[in-house]
């Protein structure tokens, strides 16, 4: 008896040690971690290119509760939406991947949103910039950033205490650098601050700057979390590892739903068996996992792309969650599919965490 005792102290001495914020009950099956299904409530209109075309999305909300939502067509382009879920504009920029925005970014002695997104077909990072003062959006000079031999997969654009902008770049090789973007003589510019490894294939990345993190989503691997500083070691924690809480590879899109100083989720996109995963933050403890079914429109699957907002709109007074889905029910058939975007609201995914 003495012994047992012994055994499991030391067994629970060494979880308190572990990385991960919380420990999966094993054997960890899809079943031990049931996912709640919702809704969505809009849904924008099938991308134009057919097969796999659609990608990433980011949200912009004004001060006043509009706004847009911009969504990467990976075969060529981006597009704009009103909050609606309508098409407001196409800009052809050719193979972008993954997109990412922040408020606040001179130029030219204006604030505006800065835009960043990633092309690995070209090495470079895209810019755009929306002006808020006359509802426009504008190319700023030297839009297009050479990376070198740097292939930008994903893309996260976060905002330091200081109101420095950092790109953050994920690679199919593994490979996570860290930009300061600004306006450098009238132009953009990129200084490399940072770099490592994550592992193997990564996409999805999202900046918290409430609490200076940064998540990173490696596809077959796991979701992390670093210091978002240049300085901050590069040290890892885990959230998750493939497979753990019922979440299946590839972990895809990253996304925070920010509530308070430091609180809300972060939300990975299971690609696997079509599911969500939301951890607590501060805590980073498992929340919960969601599926979106059929409703007022079709459901999804094999989402890559996502991201969340807390601020209130005329629609979603708590928010909302938009997701790329693999294949509209408009599509004619799986050869020739078509892909958008879905909005859920943010309440429903509130509701199934609560119940």
């Amino acid at each position: 008896m003495k012994k047992f005792l012994s055994v499991t102290a030391l067994a629970v001495a060494l979880a308190a040690c572990a990385t991960t914020p919380t420990e999966p009950v094993f054997p960890n099956t899809e079943a031990d971690y049931p996912a709640f299904t919702v809704t969505a409530a809009l849904e924008t209109p099938v991308m134009t290119s057919e097969g796999d075309s659609a990608d990433d999305p980011a949200i912009y909300i004004n001060p006043n509760g509009g706004g847009f939502i911009a969504a990467t067509d990976k075969q060529s382009g981006l597009y704009i939406y009103n909050l609606d879920g309508t098409q407001r504009e196409y800009m052809a920029l050719g193979t972008v991947n993954n997109v990412d925005l922040r408020e606040g970014f001179i130029y030219k002695g204006k604030p505006h949103v800065l835009m960043v997104m990633s092309n690995d077909e070209i090495n470079a990072i895209e810019t755009r910039l929306y002006d808020t003062s006359s509802d426009t959006f504008i190319t700023p000079v030297g839009a297009r950033l050479a990376t070198g031999t740097l292939s930008p997969y994903g893309i996260c654009l976060g905002k330091s205490v200081n109101d420095t902008y950092h790109v953050g770049v994920t690679t199919k090789a593994g490979i996570y650098e860290q930009h300061i973007i600004s306006e450098i003589d009238g132009k953009m510019g990129l200084r490399k601050v940072r770099d490592f490894s994550t592992g193997s294939k990564t996409e999805g990345c999202a900046f918290d700057d409430r609490s200076r993190y940064v998540y990173i989503a490696e596809e077959e691997g796991g979701l992390y979390r670093y210091p978002a500083s240049p300085s901050g070691k590069d040290a890892q924690t885990v959230l998750a590892k493939v497979g753990e809480y019922g979440l299946a590879a590839d972990f895809e899109g990253v996304t925070i739903y920010e509530s308070g100083v430091d609180a809300g989720y972060v939300i990975v996109s299971a690609q696997g068996n079509n599911s969500y995963g939301l951890f607590a933050l501060p805590s980073m403890e498992y929340a919960g996992r969601f599926t979106i079914g059929d409703g007022v429109v079709d459901g999804t699957s094999t989402t890559d792309g996502i991201a969340a907002t807390s601020t209130s709109t005329a629609n979603f007074p708590k928010g909302f969650l938009i997701v790329q889905d693999d294949i509209d029910d408009t599509s004619l058939s799986e050869g020739r599919k078509k892909q958008n975007v879905k909005i859920v609201d943010w309440r429903d995914i509130e509701d199934g965490l609560a119940n």
